[in-house]
């Protein structure tokens, strides 16, 4: 019970380490075996044998050469020169975007306001590629200006290898822009021009420098025009839907990072072949949207055309005071095919003729008189299209009351009376509120309405007034 000896092993069981056995020849030998597989055993008394040390590897600055970068005051540049005449041409564009016309669309200025006067070296176009998308991993790589001259882009493109010469890279590209009155960039106000300023100050550097007089970010007037076709406004969607341009193998910008860091480790040029490409094509596209941007305004509709397309050009040229030209798309765009947008542009088309006729349209009576003839047409096609459209009805009611015709106004109060009786419960209910929102009672403004009307109605006939119907 617990005190016995162990039994004692046999001689096949004692193990050599125990001492008294002898080896086993065979496990000797297999275990041989597996040491030459895994190289052997160097030889304990004799000097180790060296290691195979990797092929030294160029600089940086070295085989940034083989992409066309070359060192000029301690940074790393490339120019090249791009002909953009057949770009300009595939996408409908007349030529060049001009800094006024850039200027006129980006504000909004005016009609008649003054815009310049620009030279056209006054205009440069900027694209950046960095190491990330926020924190302290935005760190710019790649920055590309571009400026034109005539119909070509002379772009010059500065690759950072080193940390340690971001500082003269920044002090390159502030006075590659020193001398450029207009920036033109695609989501460069909340990105590129950002990023540069945030890391002029980290290498003691003043960020006005990078800042510019005038900053025409395209993706504002891109997505004001064009976000009802494109959906998402990347520079990639606009150069395919509205520049008509594919750039087939072209490496997607998310790659940039990381193919960068991989050029860094040793990889082949071909790595970030793509990438410089890819920084140059962001310029050549920018430039050339903003001369199909500018013909868009102009009135060169791209081709085919959008049914939003016609709309939203209204908007814009209403904004800036070109009543004429803002009418006659809100027209087009009306007569169109029924749709989100031509009922849109029916609504502020009437509003636009309203205003003239109220106006007088300076003291043109006639004018006038068209001006309301328009607007109630319009109106009575919008209600004709939609007769729960009462927005459309209560304006046209407004139109009829105000030129006297009270018995037509009154048959436009009972019919939206009517469409709003025929409506479903559920649409018309409302929670319980201590306060009616403004515009809940909907049935009541329209009784009162006719209310209204009916007393207005029977004092002119009591006065013996002949009303029109």
């Amino acid at each position: 019970m617990g005190g016995g000896a162990a039994p004692a092993r046999t001689g096949a069981e004692a193990s050599p380490a125990a001492g008294g056995g002898r080896s086993d020849p065979a496990a000797i030998a297999a275990l041989r075996s597996r040491l030459a597989a895994l190289g052997g055993l160097a030889a304990l008394g004799g000097p180790a044998a060296p290691r195979p040390r990797p092929s030294p590897r160029a600089a940086p600055a070295a085989r940034a050469a083989a992409l066309g970068f070359a060192e000029v005051e301690g940074t790393l540049l490339r120019r090249a020169r791009v002909d953009l005449t057949p770009f300009l041409s595939r996408a409908g564009a007349p030529g060049p975007a001009t800094p006024e016309d850039l200027v006129r669309l980006l504000f909004r200025l005016p009609a008649g306001a003054p815009a310049g006067p620009f030279e056209p070296s006054d205009l440069a176009v900027l694209d950046i590629e960095t190491l990330g998308l926020r924190g302290s991993g935005v760190v710019p790589f790649l920055v590309g200006v571009g400026v034109p001259r005539g119909g070509a882009l002379e772009i010059d493109q500065w690759l950072l290898a080193d940390l340690e010469a971001e500082a003269a890279m920044l002090d390159a590209v502030a006075a590659r822009l020193g001398g450029r009155r207009v920036l033109v960039t695609y989501n460069g106000r909340g990105f590129d021009v950002p990023v540069l300023q945030a890391r002029c100050i980290l290498n003691r550097r003043p960020p006005e420098a990078l800042q510019p007089r005038l900053h025409c970010d395209l993706l504002g007037p891109v997505r004001r025009l064009f976000r009802d076709r494109l959906g998402s406004c990347t520079l990639r969607q606009a150069e395919l839907s509205l520049l008509g341009l594919d750039r087939g193998d072209d490496v997607p910008g998310a790659e940039a990072p990381a193919r960068f860091r991989a050029w860094l480790g040793g990889a082949p040029a071909s790595v970030l072949e793509g990438v410089v490409r890819h920084n140059q094509l962001d310029l050549c596209a920018t430039q050339v949207l903003a001369a199909r941007l500018a013909a868009h305004a102009a009135g060169d509709l791209i081709r085919p055309a959008h049914p939003a397309d016609r709309y939203r050009l209204g908007v814009h040229l209403e904004s800036v005071g070109l009543a004429d030209a803002a009418a006659e798309h809100l027209t087009a765009a009306f007569a169109s095919a029924p749709s989100p947008w031509s009922r849109a542009a029916g609504h502020r088309l009437a509003a636009a003729l309203g205003r003239r006729w109220r106006g007088g349209e300076g003291g043109d009576r006639e004018a006038a008189l068209v001006a309301r003839a328009r607007a109630e047409s319009v109106l009575r096609e919008l209600w004709r299209r939609d007769p729960e459209d009462l927005d459309a009805a209560r304006a046209l009611a407004i139109v009829l009351e105000r030129r006297g015709d009270l018995g037509s106004a009154l048959g436009v109060c009972i019919q939206a009376e009517r469409a709003l009786a025929a409506r479903a419960l559920w649409r018309t209910w409302r929670p319980a509120q201590p306060r009616p929102a403004r515009g809940a009672d909907v049935a009541g403004d329209w009784g009162r309405r006719a209310t209204r009307l009916r007393r207005r109605i029977g004092a002119a006939a009591a006065g013996g007034v002949t009303l029109g119907i």
